[in-house]
């Protein structure tokens, strides 16, 4: 089965049922219901919830908000760097998590140095470091340089929404034949 990632303009696309073109918008509700018939698993992650919390249009982001959880989130989004422990006056401890959101600093590292912007990288990265199969966007950011962001992420490939919905539709075909 495949595992999709869904870039943020897909996730929020999806929510608001206005991804454009709408050719794209019909391709994703296809993908959903190909994860409906179990062909097909879809996850985003964190870094979409923290894009949408940042839009501007405050009926949209309540409306983002409102589906977040509604696909399921990538787990490893964030690594433990440590603890730190301090003791205060009178016997008080506190102890404070030392948390990171990059998961694989080497692969970051080469994400933004291929050009991608923080948040573009860290989504790539954990669809990378999650297992997942396709980056799904529509993003110029990443198809204009697929070739090299999947040099960089092997095994992951990157699609649009209309180019995963025809590899399934092939691959339903052949497995039918």
């Amino acid at each position: 089965m495949i595992r999709a990632y869904f870039d943020n303009c897909i996730e929020s696309g999806r929510v608001a049922a206005d991804l454009k073109p709408p050719s794209e918008m019909e391709a994703v509700r296809l993908l959903l219901e190909a994860r409906n018939e179990g062909r097909i698993e879809i996850v985003t992650s964190r870094e979409s919830w923290r894009e949408q919390s940042r839009t501007n249009d405050p009926a949209r982001r309540s409306l983002l908000a409102e589906a977040q959880g509604t696909t399921p989130v990538v787990s490893n989004d964030h690594k433990l760097l440590g603890i730190h422990n301090q003791m205060g006056p009178h016997g008080t401890i506190a102890v404070t998590p030392m948390i990171t959101e990059i998961i694989d600093e080497k692969l970051f590292k080469s994400l933004t140095a291929a050009g991608l912007k923080d948040a573009d990288a860290r989504h790539l990265m954990y669809a990378a470091g999650n297992g997942c199969d396709r980056f799904v966007t529509t993003d110029p950011h990443f198809t204009s340089r697929r070739q090299q962001l999947e040099t960089l992420c092997p095994g992951l490939k990157i699609a649009t929404p209309s180019e995963l919905t025809a590899e399934l539709s092939n691959t339903s075909d052949a497995s039918g034949a």
